[in-house]
Formats: structure tokens, C-alpha cells, sequence
């Protein structure tokens, strides 16, 4: 009697683990994708009101660095402008107009899949109030 196994079995088994990885993998692409809009919604919303709250507490807003400290290296600030950016470019924009006392949030929805997705879960260019 053989210890070994026949060609047919290992081909079996190729084809099984061919099978579960071509099920696995998008999955696992789809969760990834789905955890990044999710964490940058959140972030939307977080920057949003810290700089509400910091408004109302100062009046003015005048360096972005004061209210918001970003741990992530894909948030960049800029003077007056905080901006999200991804693989292909620069896709949200959060500016501070002190003017008129408003947040406007802007997408680049055509830059890439991960924009298209923010805005379709429903990250859309809106202007917000500071106080």
C-alpha cells in the first residue's frame, strides 16, 4: 500500500483552494475598501466638529494646526484647508472660509474608486456652519 498521494488527489485539492481563494480574495477587497470610507466618514464628521466647537469657544479659527492634531499621513493640512488624499490625488477638501463663518467639504468623486464610493455613501460637497 502507497503513503504518498495520487496526482488526482493534489489536483483536487488545487482546485479547492483555486475556489476558495477566487471567492476569498474580493471579498477581502471589498472589506478593506468598505473600512476606508467608513474610517474617513468618521473623520469627516470628528473634523467637522472640532472645528465647531473651537470656533465657538474662540470666534476665529487662524491656524488649523491649533484645533486639529491629524495622526494619519494621509490627511494634509494647509493653511486654511485640510485635505484627504488617496493613491491618485488629492480627493476631499475641508476649507475654513473665517469669512462667512462656514466649512466647505468638496469631493473629487471621478479621482478614483475610493472617492466614488465616499460619495455614494454620501460624503457630498456641502457647506456647514462654523457655529
Amino acid at each position: 500500500m502507497k503513503s504518498a498521494f495520487s496526482l488526482l488527489e493534489l489536483i483536487f485539492v488545487l482546485v479547492l483552494l483555486a475556489l476558495i481563494g477566487s471567492y476569498a480574495i474580493p471579498k477581502y477587497m471589498n472589506t478593506k475598501n468598505a473600512a476606508v470610507i467608513t474610517t474617513v466618514k468618521r473623520d469627516i464628521s470628528t473634523i467637522t466638529s472640532s472645528l465647531q466647537s473651537y470656533f465657538l469657544l474662540h470666534g476665529k479659527i487662524d491656524d488649523l494646526n491649533e484645533v486639529i492634531t491629524l495622526g494619519s499621513d494621509d490627511w494634509r493640512i494647509e493653511e486654511n484647508t485640510i485635505t484627504y488624499k488617496t493613491a491618485k490625488g488629492d480627493c476631499v477638501f475641508i476649507k475654513v472660509n473665517n469669512e462667512e463663518e462656514q466649512i466647505e467639504l468638496n469631493i473629487n468623486e471621478t479621482l478614483d474608486n475610493i472617492c466614488k464610493k465616499l460619495n455614494e455613501a454620501g460624503v457630498v460637497n456641502t457647506t456647514t456652519p462654523l457655529y
